[in-house]
């Protein structure tokens, strides 16, 4: 997916979905503008769900989709859940060791790659530390990515695709981001490795466009689904304080949640690529 996507001058969105109600959205928007699509679940959202159980809900409706879509877990450092995930069905696991030592991360993500590649499954990287909190993970300041350790981590790891900490943060920006455009630029003309963002939610559509064009393949937003979701929840119970009919909230949610990704499909240029497949 993310291949074609280089090839095509474009970028996948992932996005961390929370449960059943904005798996359906993500699906839905993507089915709508005929776009590739990849499905986030993070590690609290995996051990809230339980994973048996998520991995069942998540591959039935996965499956029936008719456009590609992957089921992806983001930032594990757990390698044991790593394991699991990809057991149970994952398409693609992130082992996120960028808080360990260089050469402890590079041992630790080739472990994890062996085990993933035996069961058919993908590996993304960590090369740097990306800043903000992404649910358990949380990490004070950014520590930028070099283009020679992270062209080493890649060689030497085998990732299927790689984050390097590029000057994006999790969660709400306070300022505006800089970007080391240039690192990513390099190494798209070095490797073949798909490059991901992280940090996607707040940045302005002109650091979307330049990053794909740079040769970025997957664009992760998780902050903004978030915001959406709960915003969206307030706005109904607020405007319809004398009902009680939990379908019809679902139903406003996934509407706001399906006018939250569409445009973000547009702005990635994935709209379009993916023709519905036959059920």
């Amino acid at each position: 997916m993310l291949v074609e996507a280089r090839k095509g001058r474009y970028a996948v969105a992932a996005f961390n979905v929370l449960n059943h109600v904005t798996l359906a959205a993500v699906l839905e928007a993507a089915e709508k503008e005929n776009s590739p699509i990849i499905i986030q679940t993070s590690v609290a959202t995996v051990k809230a769900l339980g994973v048996p159980a998520l991995a069942r809900m998540a591959r039935g409706m996965l499956d029936a989709a008719r456009v590609p879509v992957a089921l992806h877990l983001d930032h594990c450092q757990d390698v044991e859940l790593c394991r699991r995930a990809c057991d149970l069905g994952w398409d693609s696991v992130m082992f996120d060791s960028s808080h360990l030592p260089f050469e402890e991360n590079i041992r630790v993500t080739q472990q994890v790659r062996e085990y993933a590649r035996s069961k058919g499954v993908d590996v993304e990287g960590e090369v740097g530390i990306i800043a903000g909190v992404e649910d358990d993970i949380a990490h004070a300041e950014t520590s930028l990515a070099g283009y020679d350790d992270t062209m080493r981590y890649i060689r030497e790891t085998g990732v299927d695709a790689i984050a390097p900490a590029i000057g994006t943060a999790h969660g709400v920006y306070r300022g505006v981001p800089v970007i080391n455009f240039d690192l990513v630029g390099r190494l798209a003309g070095a490797t073949v490795c798909p490059i991901v963002v992280h940090g996607g939610t707040g940045l302005e559509d002109a650091v979307f466009r330049q990053l794909i064009e740079l040769g970025a393949s997957k664009i992760n937003i998780s902050t903004a689904l978030k915001q959406t979701y709960v915003d969206a929840m307030r706005r109904y119970l607020a405007e319809n304080t004398g009902t009680v009919n939990p379908l019809k909230l679902d139903r406003f949610i996934m509407d706001q949640v399906v006018g939250l990704v569409v445009p973000f499909l547009r702005l990635f240029g994935s709209s379009g690529q993916a023709q519905p497949a036959a059920r």
